[in-house]
């Protein structure tokens, strides 16, 4: 599974546990075993001093996001 641009990984990797209504379970037929995280090196700096929130660049996931860019690098580098 690739994910591109803003992706949180835990998310894609909570889609190896979730059970189909009709009674498919990818966790049946794949397995995941290694995530790996790509970042760009030049603009990961530059994001992770900056104070923008993930509103302010039409990021967030919700309403009530309230993260700033430099918690989603956190997230997407950490898991």
């Amino acid at each position: 599974i690739e994910s591109t641009g803003i992706a949180e990984p835990l998310p894609v990797a909570e889609v190896f546990t979730y059970d189909d209504e009709d009674g498919l379970f990818l966790h049946k037929v794949a397995r995941l075993d290694t995530m790996v995280t790509v970042v760009d090196g030049r603009s990961l700096f530059k994001d992770w001093k900056c104070e923008e929130s993930l509103k302010d660049r039409k990021w967030e996931t919700s309403a009530t996001d309230e993260r700033k860019v430099v918690d989603l690098l956190v997230d997407q580098v950490r898991v």
